[in-house]
């Protein structure tokens, strides 16, 4: 599949997510670069270092063969799957980032803690060992005539690595979201761990 074609397929299935307004493949040492701001932001921890953290979806999209930097618009009010959750040592979810469509019903429900406009953490789920913030890989159908291309693997990068791929990318205005798009003819050897925790 000749480039401008794959860039199209990418853009098709990213839609579901958001409008994309640039790609840009990544080199090896760009994505080593990535890894290693988003290995020192895990280290660092969330909520000030009280709860661990970690970024499956950059490790999955960067697994992946072929890896592009994304800007794009405002996401989706509601995407495939939340782009942030709590989960215990189990998998079992604990909190998770809501899209608007869901925050009146479950402010109203009463079953959860609000801790910011859009994150909430369970009452009813009893956390098993020690919890730990995921940004998820979110996984979307990519269409391909040929079939060579399989697995379109979002991951949202951190604070420091944002700003990294932002550098990349022309220092697009703060209006506009980043993101890795990882491609793959295979899965990823950081599978999508989304069904168990939802």
């Amino acid at each position: 599949m000749n480039d401008e074609r794959k860039d199209e397929s990418i853009r098709k299935a990213l839609a579901c997510v958001a409008d994309v307004l640039d790609l840009r493949r990544l080199t090896d040492d760009e994505r080593a670069h990535i890894v290693s701001l988003e290995t020192a932001t895990e280290q660092g921890g969330a909520a000030g270092g009280m709860v661990d953290f970690v970024n499956e979806g950059i490790r999955g999209a960067l697994a992946c063969e072929i890896v592009y930097a994304a800007t794009t618009g405002p996401m989706l009010d509601d995407p495939v799957h939340p782009w942030m959750v709590m989960v215990d040592s189990e998998g079992g979810l604990v909190g998770e980032w809501l899209p608007k469509s869901r925050r009146d019903e479950v402010r109203s429900g009463g079953a959860a803690t609000f801790l910011s406009p859009d994150f909430v953490i369970y009452k009813d789920r009893k956390p098993k060992g020690k919890s730990r913030i995921v940004m998820p890989f979110v996984c979307v159908p990519l269409e391909s005539a040929e079939g060579d291309l399989t697995t379109c693997g979002i991951g949202t990068p951190s604070g420091p690595a944002d700003e990294y791929i932002r550098s990349l990318l022309g220092n697009p205005g703060k209006e506009m979201a980043t993101l890795v798009v990882g491609i793959s003819p295979l899965p990823p050897a950081a599978t999508d761990k989304q069904g168990e925790t939802t």
